[in-house]
């Protein structure tokens, strides 16, 4: 990996090619600006990027508290109920 710093758009772009979790970057949406190029996101502390993977999961919790209703808070293969369980071994390891 280079490490003399500079301040240009080459040395960015050898950066970036360079980066060996630049494959991520797909996985997720990118808001476009005026020009209809990505925007350049520094909100990574906020709401981040919409991973591309996350509709379908929303979706799937949707369709399960519309054909469940209150019972899905224990009857799927993600239940509502223990859902701090799993979130609580994430938020210890980060």
């Amino acid at each position: 990996m280079t490490t003399n710093f500079s301040a240009g758009e080459e040395f960015a772009l050898q950066l970036d090619a360079e980066d060996p979790l630049r494959h991520l970057r797909q996985k997720f949406h990118l808001p476009l600006g005026k020009n209809g190029k990505p925007v350049v996101y520094f909100a990574g502390n906020s709401l981040g990027l919409m991973p591309k993977s996350a509709r379908q999961i929303v979706d799937e919790e949707l369709d399960n508290w519309a054909t469940l209703g209150v019972e899905a808070h224990h009857a799927t293969g993600t239940p509502w109920y223990s859902y701090h369980e799993a979130l609580r071994e994430m938020v210890l390891v980060s």
